[in-house]
């Protein structure tokens, strides 16, 4: 059987695009939640966790041999160059457990979901992109109400990841997330029936 389709979806913080995964992956669709193969690939006694040891030094280690993920973005964050050495260390682990994960699967398509596919370069390795987007406004509303962040903290992850405009023109599929989530649902029942039609 030929491989799945790879699908990614992505989506600023706020957009919806957890919400779409979930959708999909209730339509039978396999859904690869890349933020948290991130976390795997990093786990105490991992190749990842010591490659971050030798690169960045054992300050960002937690008492449990966790890496301490908040402080390490924090430091990767203020400098281009410390970005790019996490992002060499990150990526390649991230892009294997993904093939890993594709190799095992049959199924018409699957969905890629990555809250930084654009800003990583992995559009490259996707045979379409499904892009969510909302209203800042509506975004920030959304993350206020989860609790977990505040406006600052918002703001500091907005000015990280790219624009609307660079998301419209990566976009295969475009859904604009500012309504409820049955409208949200009938643009993932469309978008699925249009990739299964491409088959």
């Amino acid at each position: 059987m030929n491989r799945p389709l790879r699908i990614g979806l992505t989506g600023g913080i706020g957009s919806g695009k957890s919400a779409t995964a979930v959708m999909f992956e209730k339509l039978g669709v396999p859904v690869l939640d890349l933020d948290r193969v991130g976390h795997a690939v990093i786990a105490p006694g991992t190749n990842g966790s010591a490659q971050l040891i030798e690169a960045f030094g054992e300050n960002f280690l937690n008492k449990d041999g966790t890496i301490n993920r908040a402080a390490l973005a924090n430091h990767c964050f203020s400098s281009d160059a410390e970005t790019a050495k996490l992002n060499a260390i990150m990526h390649p682990l991230i892009w294997r457990a993904e093939e890993q994960w594709l190799e095992k699967l049959q199924a018409p398509y699957v969905i890629v979901e990555a809250s930084v596919l654009l800003e990583s370069g992995g559009v490259g390795r996707m045979d379409g992109v499904i892009v969510v987007l909302a209203d800042e406004n509506v975004r920030l509303n959304r993350v206020l109400a989860r609790g977990d962040r505040n406006e600052k903290q918002f703001r500091t992850i907005t000015a990280r990841q790219c624009g609307d405009d660079q998301r419209r023109r990566a976009a295969t599929w475009l859904i604009e997330n500012n309504g409820s989530l049955q409208a949200l649902e009938a643009e993932v029942n469309a978008i699925h029936r249009k990739i299964l039609a491409t088959l």
